[in-house]
């Protein structure tokens, strides 16, 4: 047996791993205990099909990658709840900034 070693990582939407789950399974893999859990769990959770856009427009307002998937996969709707995902970012934003991110948010998520 091979023992594997994680040697990078990068920050996923949860739109993408249904993706990557749904390409596994079309093409014949069998999902373990563990990607079926996950595919269960992003199924719930996925607020944001049109993720690639989303994440698209919020890394165009110059937010770091890790806060723009935290948004996406999240999908705050209120500046309230947005504050605390900003955590990653060297200052929180302006107001007028987090209000831009609100609305890209609005344009390109489904709300709950």
């Amino acid at each position: 047996m091979t023992s594997l070693k994680i040697t990078d990582y990068k920050n996923v939407p949860y739109g993408k791993i249904l993706d990557v789950i749904k390409e596994l399974l079309l093409s014949g893999r069998e999902l373990d205990q563990i990607a079926l859990r996950v595919n269960e769990y992003v199924n719930k959770f996925n607020k944001c099909n049109n993720y690639e856009s989303a994440l698209k427009k919020l890394l165009e307002l110059g937010l770091k990658d890790v806060t723009a998937v935290l948004i996406v996969n999240i999908v705050p709707s209120t500046i309230d709840e947005l504050k605390p995902l900003m955590n990653f970012e060297s200052d929180v934003p302006s107001k007028d900034k987090l209000e831009e991110i609100i609305k890209v948010i609005k344009s390109e998520c489904r709300q709950s």
